[in-house]
Parts: structure tokens; C-alpha cells; sequence
């Protein structure tokens, strides 16, 4: 059965803010339309994008629907409990949260951990026969292995071929009770949700908030008291409850068998996975080496579905405890144990250098220097975006340098063919931007300032016209937002309009020069236009009194406006 990726975007909350690219190991996203959407072909889904989007856009499928269907279709279904609910339930006796799960309908509840228990024992076995290898790699974690499987594929043969802690408690379920049960996985991973769809050996997967939805819709309480204590079927696990923190499953195995003529090593986090093995040559190791990998940072108890908000350390703290009072080991007839997630190594794209500079060309990137790589794409430098955007991932729009000097070539336009003149200022009152028309009104030594330096930029407004003052108001705390003035000056009169851009930091004037004879014609039509309607409403007022029309006082007013345009057309 074919699903949709486990994690998506909602596309109505994307803020354009690309923190899911910064974020991302693999950058498995792709921009369109100003919107973030996951790739699923290169998505290795550990989740970071859902746990860092500030606008809650990615989400992650809501499996919750499967999971209670599942108790309608079968008969008997099981809960696979991940190990890290020790983490993710502090305070709840196990024997509770079991008896809370059976409410919920299901026949029984069994530790995933098991399933860790059986790799760890098979893995001794393997080490034990030795063989020749030089490297190997854990199976555990199915984010690790799609990711070394998509962009590490030269390591992927050094990936031990053991299922997974989940698949193989699974396949134990299914040998023990049957394959008719349903089987649904609860835990903090998003990559169990592609083992389910993969393998179907586990029905679904849930993460704890679902769970914890699910109870809360029920009405059922962990902490009421009323709810009776159950057993894990078929027993409880042994070490293999370590597995959820970086070292545990090195630790379970060496339940198993001494590890004497292995080096080991725990590394946790897609980077440092990344950084570990990327440049190792197995073949220069003088001792084998057995590599834990977690694709989450202090391990499956961070993991994206599990409750956030809490210290590692006291994560870490409740699950040792509780994998404490567990047995060593396990003695249990092992099912099937070979099957790791089957992935396609993703290609790598290669562009010339002529196609990345013509990308650069398209965000203004001319020269070396102009590559800030400043990030704020989410890529960690202009060339990577390039790339991107070759490949249809990303838009030119997603640069912020490109879009600053897009933004400020318009507004410069703009101001230079306004007939008015415009003046921009900063709180000290030194100019930051000024068109021409503005440097003419003030004068031809102003002018000729200009035409030395256009835009004037860094001049003092104080020293170049008395307007400063209105700047000044606007700027001040508390100023208003826009001031109206007119200012007499140099034998012309000037209408000053000052208004906010940036509150207490930067202010624009709009002036126009009353005097000159087009705007003094439109200056007295529209003043005239306002008597209009000033006496208007007086002489409406007074008809209605009277019981005359005001008719005839409308056609005289009107009268002035008309011979004032007949002036203007005959001196155009």
C-alpha cells in the first residue's frame, strides 16, 4: 500500500523564513512559490525540519486514524512500546501505562526492546565468527541507514544486514501469536512510519503525542489511580531497553559477548554521522570496528515525536533507571534476522562552472566578492544555492543580498523620476537618499553638490535647509508619524510633507514648490474646490431653512474652478 510521505508542508503556514533548509543535513527541500516542501526522494525523515519550523508548517502524517481502524478490523492487536517511553512517562509505573494501552482495546503490549534484544544477540553471534571485516555498521536505526544508503553509498556494504529492533520484534510477534494480529508501533521516531510502510510487518506507527492525544481523547488518565497494573506480553525485555541513548546498544551487545577485538564507537546526529565516516578508509583500520549510529542528537530519546521541552540529562537519567532493574540477556529463538530498509543511492548532480557563474549572474553575484555566503538562503554558501536553483530546489527570490539591492534599485528609481522633491534622512538628521528635483528646489550650490555625489548621502540636512526641524519632530520618541508644513525659503514657498519609515530612526520629505506656476494653478483649484464644499453644507443648511435652491451658488463656485482650468489648458 502506497502512503504519502511521512513528513509535508502546510503550505497556508510557511513563512518564506527557510529555517527547515539551514536545519536540514540532507537539504531535502525544495522551494516553490515562496513555499518550503519536502523532496521525499532525498528526505532521510530524522525529523529536524518539524522540530525547527517556527511556524508549525511541517507536519508529520497522522497515522492515529490506522491505529484505531486496526482495532475494528482484527481481532488481536499489539503494541510495540518503544524503550524510550521510560523517557517520554516520568513517574508512570510500566505496569500502568500497560493497563492504560489495554483500555484503549489492545489484546497486549510488548517491548520493542525485545526486538533490540534479538539484534544485540545476533550481532554477538556475527562477531564471534568473525569473518575478515574491518567495519561494521549498525542496522538500528532506519534514519542512519537511509541516510548512508542515499549519500554515503560507498559505506553502505559495511551496514550490518540485521533487521531492525522494530522489524524484528515484528516478525517474533507474528511468529508467536500469529500472522493475522495487527500489529502498531508507538514511539518518538517519524522513520518507523517508513519501516511500517515498507515492510507492513508492523500495521502502523504512532509517535507518544499521538498516543497522548489518544488517551486524553478517551478520558483516560495515567496518574487517577483507577487504572489496573498488566504485564508486557510475552515478557519484559532485557538490556535491549538501552538502545534509545547513544552507547546503549554497544552496551546490550557486550551482554552477549565480549567485544575485546573490537574498537566501537556511538555517534549521534545526521552531521556527525556525516563527519565520522565521510574520508574513513576501512581497509586502514589495524582493528575491527563496530560503529553505533543515531540520526538523533543524545539519541532516540530526543527523537522528533517524543514530547520536547525537557533536559537530555534527565531523558537519559529515567531510561537508564529503568533498563537497570532489567535482565542481562535474553534466550530466545531468533526469527528471520537479515533486512535492512531497501534505499536508492540518490544521484549526484554535477553542474559545469559556466552553469553555476550564469546562476550567479541571476542574483547579482558578478564577482568572487559578491558571494557573502552569508546563509540566510539556508544554504551554507552562494554556490550551493546556485546549485539548487539549478536543479529547480530553490528560487532566486530566497536571496536576501539579491532581493535588498532588487528593492533599493526600485525605490531609487523611483525616486529619481518622482516630480516632486523627496529627501531621506537618519535620526542625526544626515541625508541618506535624495532625488534631483529636491536638490534643484534647494539651490544650484546644492545642485551642483548632487551632480558631484548623487543622492547626497551622509550630507547634514541642517546645513541645507531649514526642513530640518520637521524631520527633527517626526524623529523625536513619541513624535507624530506625519507632519504637514510650509516652509518659505530662498523667495519660494514649499509644501513639506515629513512622514516615518522607520520609527525614531528614519524619515522621508516629499516637497513641492507652490510657487512654481503649474502648482500654484492646482494649488488654488483645489483650495477652491474646498470652499465648494465648506459652504456648501452652509448654504444646503440654509435653503432647507428657507426653502430655496443652492443651485444657483453651486454653478458660480464651479464657475472659478472652470476659468482657472481654461488658464491652465491655454498655458499648457
Amino acid at each position: 500500500m502506497n502512503f504519502h510521505n511521512p513528513i509535508y508542508t502546510e503550505k497556508t503556514q510557511c513563512q518564506d523564513c527557510y529555517k527547515c533548509i539551514r536545519e536540514c543535513p540532507v537539504k531535502a527541500i525544495r522551494v516553490e512559490n515562496g513555499h518550503a516542501t519536502v523532496v521525499p526522494e532525498l528526505c532521510v525523515l530524522c525529523g529536524h525540519c518539524v522540530m525547527v519550523c517556527p511556524a508549525g508548517a511541517k507536519k508529520v502524517r497522522d497515522d492515529l486514524s490506522r491505529a484505531k481502524q486496526l482495532l475494528k478490523l482484527k481481532n488481536r492487536v499489539i503494541l510495540s512500546l518503544a524503550p524510550s517511553f521510560a523517557a517520554e512517562f516520568p513517574g508512570v509505573n510500566p505496569g500502568i501505562l500497560v493497563g492504560a494501552l489495554k483500555q484503549l482495546g489492545f489484546f497486549g503490549v510488548s517491548e520493542t526492546a525485545i526486538g533490540a534484544d534479538l539484534v544485540s544477540a545476533q550481532l554477538a553471534e556475527d562477531f564471534s565468527g568473525g569473518g575478515g571485516r574491518k567495519l561494521y555498521i549498525s542496522s538500528a536505526c532506519p534514519s542512519a541507514v537511509e541516510y548512508i544508503k542515499r549519500y554515503l553509498g560507498e559505506y553502505a556494504p559495511y551496514i550490518t544486514d540485521r533487521a531492525s529492533p522494530l522489524l524484528a520484534h515484528a516478525r517474533l510477534l507474528r511468529k508467536l501469536y500469529g500472522e493475522d494480529i495487527g500489529i502498531v508501533f508507538v514511539g518518538p521516531c517519524i522513520a518507523k512510519k517508513r519501516e511500517a510502510d515498507v515492510w507492513a510487518l508492523p500495521d502502523c506507527s504512532i509517535g507518544f503525542q499521538d498516543l497522548r492525544r489518544w488517551f486524553a481523547s478517551e478520558g483516560i488518565n495515567l496518574e487517577d489511580g483507577t487504572i489496573r497494573a498488566e504485564e508486557y506480553i510475552p515478557y519484559r525485555a532485557a538490556k535491549g531497553a538501552l538502545y534509545p541513548v547513544d552507547g546503549g546498544m554497544i552496551a546490550s551487545i557486550k551482554k552477549y559477548v565480549k567485544l575485546d577485538r573490537f574498537d566501537t564507537i556511538s555517534v549521534a546526529g545526521i552531521t556527525e554521522i556525516d563527519r565520522a565516516l565521510r574520508g574513513l578508509d576501512p581497509e586502514s583500520l589495524s582493528t575491527p570496528l563496530f560503529m553505533e549510529l543515531l540520526a538523533c542528537q543524545g539519541g532516540c530519546i530526543n527523537g522528533p515525536l517524543a514530547s520536547s521541552g525537557e533536559a537530555t540529562a534527565l531523558r537519559r537519567i529515567r531510561l537508564l533507571d529503568y533498563a537497570k532493574h532489567s535482565a542481562d540477556r535474553l534466550v530466545e529463538k531468533r526469527p528471520d534476522m537479515e533486512g535492512t530498509l531497501p534505499v536508492e543511492q540518490s544521484e549526484q548532480v554535477f553542474h559545469s562552472e559556466e552553469d553555476v557563474r550564469a546562476a550567479l549572474r541571476q542574483v547579482g553575484k558578478n564577482e568572487p566578492g559578491d558571494e557573502l555566503n552569508c546563509g540566510s538562503c539556508g544554504y551554507d554558501t552562494c554556490r550551493s544555492f546556485c546549485a539548487a536553483m539549478l536543479e529547480h530546489r530553490a528560487e532566486k527570490t530566497m536571496c536576501v543580498s539579491y532581493m535588498r539591492t532588487l528593492a533599493q534599485r526600485k525605490a531609487n528609481g523611483l525616486i529619481r523620476t518622482i516630480p516632486s522633491g523627496v529627501v531621506i534622512c537618519g535620526s542625526d538628521l544626515k541625508i541618506i537618499e535624495c532625488n534631483e528635483n529636491f536638490a534643484r528646489m534647494m539651490g544650484p550650490d546644492i545642485l551642483a553638490m548632487y551632480e558631484a555625489k548623487p543622492g547626497m548621502e551622509g550630507a547634514d540636512l541642517e546645513k541645507i535647509s531649514a526642513m530640518s526641524r520637521f524631520f527633527r519632530d517626526v524623529l523625536a520618541p513619541g513624535g507624530p508619524d506625519v507632519v504637514e508644513h510650509e516652509l518659505r525659503e530662498n523667495k519660494k514657498v514649499f509644501q513639506i510633507t515629513v512622514f516615518s519609515i522607520e520609527k525614531g530612526e528614519i524619515a522621508c520629505g516629499v516637497l513641492q514648490d507652490v510657487t512654481a506656476p503649474q502648482i500654484r494653478r492646482d494649488r488654488v483649484i483645489r483650495q477652491t474646490k474646498r470652499v465648494i464644499d465648506k459652504n456648501l453644507a452652509v448654504v444646503q443648511k440654509i435653503a432647507f431653512l428657507l426653502g430655496e435652491n443652492a443651485a444657483e451658488t453651486e454653478a458660480t463656485l464651479n464657475s472659478i474652478i472652470e476659468s482657472f482650468s481654461v488658464d491652465e489648458r491655454e498655458g499648457e
